[in-house]
């Protein structure tokens, strides 16, 4: 049986990796491995958190004390990135001119209940689909194509990933292969609105294991945003939060404006408790309106559903 100075013992050793873990988030740029554990910032603070009080229940009321300011100092850090990132969202004059539904989904390779999943999107029936994984619903594209005549991506199996549907008519895009993986993980089109143009940008980053992988395709995705003129919403599954240093450097550098809210989409079982790895965000006259999650049908992953304004331009 472990004593109470066993248990704090234990607590301390806990605490003590936890505050390292948050320092290298907080000033470890470049670390193998850093951009995973920056998603998961305000998830380990909380478990700072709880550490800290636990030593202050078992008597190490100082130790407890001391540790809750590192844990508390790297969870303000983080909320002021949040804010600083949030200050690009400002109003355009006026109201929007046009607006549309638009839904982004990672479906799940493999997914059991993709009949059930189709047939919740074909009862909605946003303007927009974004679908990630798209091989899991693959056996239902055909009842898809019968509400949404215009689409790209998924022409071939085996390098199918992303895949775009539109109710309104695709004037201009195109898949492209996201390097180093060589998948198709990467959609553009442009769309109009009421008369309004914007250009959907869809891309399905790869899990941050590997740091410099995940920097080239953010790379490969600004250079892409630096040729698209006028309103632009991107979305997709990016396997990471906004206050990772990736996604957080791609919205500075491109200009792109957060939604309402951040919804937690990953992992599904934990709910709004989760970790907001799918995203979305616009640039120039467009701005989201609205910005939820969903219902998962059996993916991993939560869908995002949204209203988009586009506004006239000044």
């Amino acid at each position: 049986m472990w004593g109470k100075a066993e248990i704090r013992g234990g607590l301390v050793v806990l605490l003590g990796a936890l505050i390292v873990a948050l320092g290298l988030i907080v000033v470890g740029r470049h670390l193998p491995g850093v951009v995973l554990l920056q998603s998961l910032r305000f998830h380990l603070v909380a478990a700072g958190v709880a550490l800290a009080l636990a030593l202050m229940v078992f008597g190490a009321r100082w130790r407890g004390a001391l540790g809750l300011i590192p844990v508390l100092a790297a969870g303000l850090h983080g909320y002021w990135l949040v804010g600083d990132l949030y200050s690009s969202r400002t109003e355009p004059p006026g109201a929007p001119v046009a607006q549309f539904r638009f839904l982004s989904f990672n479906v799940l390779t493999g997914n059991a209940r993709a009949s059930e999943l189709v047939d919740a999107v074909l009862a909605d029936r946003p303007e927009v689909v974004l679908v990630m994984e798209t091989p899991g619903i693959e056996e239902h594209l055909g009842r898809m194509a019968d509400v949404y005549p215009y689409r790209l991506g998924c022409e071939r199996t085996e390098v199918c990933d992303i895949s775009l549907y539109s109710q309104l008519p695709i004037e201009d895009g195109g898949i492209q292969l996201f390097r180093p993986l060589n998948r198709e993980r990467l959609v553009t089109a442009r769309v109009r609105v009421d008369g309004q143009p914007v250009t959907i940008v869809g891309a399905h980053l790869t899990k941050p294991y590997d740091d410099v992988v995940v920097w080239q395709e953010i790379t490969t995705l600004r250079r892409l945003l630096a040729t698209i003129e006028g309103p632009v919403v991107l979305a997709g599954d990016f396997n990471s939060a906004i206050w990772t240093q990736t996604v957080g450097s791609l919205m500075e550098e491109a200009q792109l404006v957060p939604g309402p809210s951040t919804p937690a989409t990953w992992p599904v079982r934990l709910g709004p408790l989760g970790v907001p790895i799918d995203n979305m965000f616009t640039r120039d006259n467009a701005r989201i309106l609205t910005l939820e999650s969903g219902e998962s049908y059996g993916s991993n992953h939560r869908p995002l559903w949204a209203r988009i304004g586009l506004y006239a331009s000044e």
